[in-house]
């Protein structure tokens, strides 16, 4: 075969030994693409739409570290704003998986949107250091919810966790929520609103909030509302439709495996510099931004106690009717 190899190519000055190495090394990369050909080929793309705050971490994780690659999954993932945002498009077939927050998720479960919940994503933690909450401009009075009476607050989408949280801590803390106008001011636009004095304040997750309060002569932290109206709050999960659920079980699992190492691989590393091209990347924050953020662990499961007293709030705030079965709509694999 080498002889017949030489003979055919006269212009090839190579040593026998040469050659045979060449030789092997051709058929090495041929087998080399014809199986990334297959894998190609046979990979499942996963759409997730998801909110470009730290929170989701885990998931460019996973991507990055090729857990869901190993899974045989392709994921192409897609912003958006918020829950109550990304919901209709998720029904609507433009994706497949969402990042969103629990608010959001109850109220489509209670108007007919069919759901599951597949996996965990944000859970306050009892980090000692504050990742989000309640900013104002520095050297304006704002403490509490009756500062705010009249004046604007921005939050990322209406109807969500975010805004329910803000009106609860309003109300808690002496204030009116009805006297206050809420805007919708997606996150990454929030510090230039609350600096243009477009609102007055702005309840911020980070990356932003953190780089808004390390700004003390331009912001001001007013308070953390997570932490005051409902400490340990199930903020945020992954979900699907009960129709893709359904009929993509195995899909889902390998999700759930290749995410859940994304989280662990991330609470692993949360003062890793490895994570700050990540982050970076997903949010368009400057990389010496990023190594400035206090980044809190991530649930690997679903707090379902948590979810049923975020669900109790929303039926005292007049949000819910309706009974909701938490335990049903639920990945069982995202208990455990």
């Amino acid at each position: 075969m080498i002889a017949h190899a030489e003979e055919t190519t006269p212009n090839v000055d190579l040593e026998k030994g040469s050659w045979m190495i060449w030789m092997k090394s051709l058929r090495a990369v041929a087998l080399a693409a014809s199986l990334l050909s297959c894998a190609a080929a046979s990979a499942e793309t996963v759409r997730v739409n998801y909110i470009p705050i730290a929170d989701v971490t885990p998931l460019f994780v996973a991507i990055d570290k090729g857990y869901f690659t190993a899974e045989g999954l392709t994921i192409v993932p897609t912003p958006s704003t918020g829950g109550a945002a990304g919901i209709p498009g998720l029904m609507a077939g433009a994706f497949d998986v969402m990042y969103g927050n629990v608010v959001s998720t109850m109220l489509a479960q209670q108007q007919g949107f069919k759901l599951e919940v597949i996996s965990a994503g944000t859970k306050q933690t009892e980090n000692p250091v504050n990742t989000n909450g309640l900013v104002a401009r520095a050297g304006e009075s704002v403490k509490t919810g009756k500062d705010l009476e009249g004046k604007t607050v921005a939050v990322n989408t209406r109807n969500g966790i975010i805004w329910l949280f803000a009106r609860a801590w309003i109300a808690k803390t002496g204030g009116d929520p009805s006297k206050v106008t809420f805007k919708e001011v997606p996150f990454p636009q929030m510090p230039d609103a609350l600096r243009g004095k477009q609102v007055d304040a702005a309840f911020m997750v980070n990356p932003f909030f953190n780089a808004a309060i390390g700004d003390p002569k331009t912001f001001a932290f007013v308070a953390a509302p997570y932490r005051v109206v409902q400490p340990g709050v199930e903020v945020g999960h992954y979900i699907c439709t009960q129709e893709y659920y359904a009929e993509h079980r195995e899909t889902i699992a390998k999700y759930y495996r290749a995410f859940r190492k994304g989280v662990q691989w991330y609470n692993a590393h949360l003062k890793s510099p490895d994570l700050i091209p990540i982050i970076s990347g997903f949010t368009k924050m400057k990389p010496e931004l990023v190594a400035t953020l206090n980044l809190q662990p991530l649930p690997e499961t679903i707090d379902l106690d948590a979810v049923a007293t975020t669900v109790k709030l929303m039926k005292d705030a007049g949000l819910l009717t309706k009974d909701i079965d938490l335990k049903g709509m639920t990945n069982p694999a995202a208990l455990k």
